[in-house]
């Protein structure tokens, strides 16, 4: 699965990129709207969008606009992530078409759970399941995202 990550936060992006590698997955960073409407244009494997709700003062949400007018994209789901959210803001991110609004700071599995979930309701579990390209692995997936979990609180695995 290929998610599309827009903002300047490399921090965020590395949390996305670390829980997303878990699953064969990858994060492209892209650090302002044009340099996403290129992607988003030119990429036929986007299948997630993670955007903060704003960049370079700019809101992400105008994205939406492109999405909904590509049948090929307008079921990728877009999530919004953004700090000191009110009920109103996540209704008005919701009615504009947005898939879900996580405020900051958010939990990167929750995101690729939605982001599948999503993906599953409007393409099938079978196209889900292509995506995913499920490989038999050592570990359980839940496995490694829990180790995952436990480096930054200095957790040592057993």
């Amino acid at each position: 699965m290929k998610v599309l990550f827009i903002g300047k936060d490399k921090d965020a992006y590395e949390v996305l990129n670390e829980v997303a590698s878990l699953s064969q997955s990858e994060v492209i960073m892209a650090e302002s709207l044009q340099e996403a409407k290129n992607i988003i244009e030119t990429s036929k494997d986007i299948h997630g969008i993670v955007a903060f709700a704003k960049v370079d003062n700019l809101p992400t949400v105008q994205l939406l606009s492109i999405l909904k007018r590509n049948e090929d994209l307008e079921d990728i789901p877009f999530i919004i992530l953004a700090e000191d959210l009110t009920e109103d803001d996540k209704d008005y991110y919701k009615a504009l078409g947005v898939t879900e609004v996580f405020e900051i700071p958010f939990n990167p599995l929750e995101i690729f759970l939605v982001i599948t979930a999503s993906l599953k309701d409007t393409k099938g579990e079978e196209v889900v399941k292509q995506i995913l390209h499920e490989t038999k692995k050592k570990k359980s997936l839940f496995a490694r995202i829990i180790e995952l979990l436990k480096k930054p609180f200095g957790i040592k695995s057993e």
